[in-house]
């Protein structure tokens, strides 16, 4: 149930969600003074989310510090590498694999097995789908990396995780049955790493961190960026909103 109450809050947490209502009252509304103040704070909340100075001041405060490549010193047994880096509704999706934004999280990962900083790479998530599991993104990353030289010796599979809590809790089950003794690296996007460590620390794994896939930039204190409405904001503000609401509630259930 918690499951399916989070898909459905997603849509809540939308900010352009809370500006089109606000547009469709001002239309539609009967009172005009409340009419007049619903379209005035639309205008005021669009103009906040697409300020791209202003959202990089709240997502470079989120986003856990960036580690260097060059400072892990001895190896790591596995780098667990968490999923959200696929797009499975790509027509082009019979014979090759389409990533999304996240693609990061995956090509960082094999800089660090081909860097020699993983031995092997733990991949961990199913699917995501409300409807039911259409495919699982642990085992079609499982043949991407194999169909690009990365021996099986080399690869590790979740692939029953729906969310970050479970990508914890399946993961432990699996490294306590196969490889207790690891080393283990986690690898997921900066801004997801405060949540996802949070589970994994809260189930008791022993791991260091790696964020990749940063959206805070260095601050330009220019014209486009402060003045120019930035037309990727609702989007941006829509990922880390849902990470917040995600951390509070995890945290009211118990798994941070």
């Amino acid at each position: 149930m918690f499951y399916i109450l989070s898909k459905l809050l997603y849509f809540l947490i939308q900010p352009i969600n809370w500006v089109i209502g606000l547009l469709l009252y001002s239309f539609f509304g009967k009172k005009p003074k409340a009419k007049r103040r619903s379209l005035g704070f639309a205008i005021v909340l669009a103009l906040f989310f697409t300020n791209h100075f202003i959202f990089n001041q709240f997502m470079n405060a989120w986003e856990v510090d960036p580690v260097s490549m060059t400072s892990l010193s001895a190896p790591y047994d596995i780098g667990i590498l968490l999923g959200g880096y696929s797009n499975f509704y790509k027509l082009e999706n019979n014979d090759r694999h389409n990533f999304n934004e996240r693609a990061n999280r995956l090509t960082n990962t094999l800089e660090l097995y081909h860097a020699g900083k993983i031995k092997k790479i733990l991949l961990s998530g199913g699917s995501g789908n409300l409807t039911g599991e259409s495919y699982s993104e642990a085992i079609l990353a499982k043949e991407y990396l194999l169909r690009i030289g990365i021996p099986l010796e080399a690869i590790i599979v979740e692939s029953h995780s729906r969310n970050t809590r479970e990508n914890a809790l399946f993961t432990k089950q699996l490294l306590a049955a196969k490889y207790p003794e690891a080393s283990c690296l986690l690898i997921t996007s900066a801004w997801h790493m405060p949540r996802a460590a949070a589970c994994f620390e809260k189930l008791g794994l022993s791991f260091d961190q790696f964020g990749v896939d940063y959206i805070g930039e260095k601050n330009r204190f220019a014209f486009e960026s402060m003045v120019i409405p930035d037309r990727l904001g609702f989007y941006r503000w829509e990922i880390l909103i849902k990470e917040w609401v995600g951390y509070v509630m995890y945290r009211l259930r118990g798994y941070l």
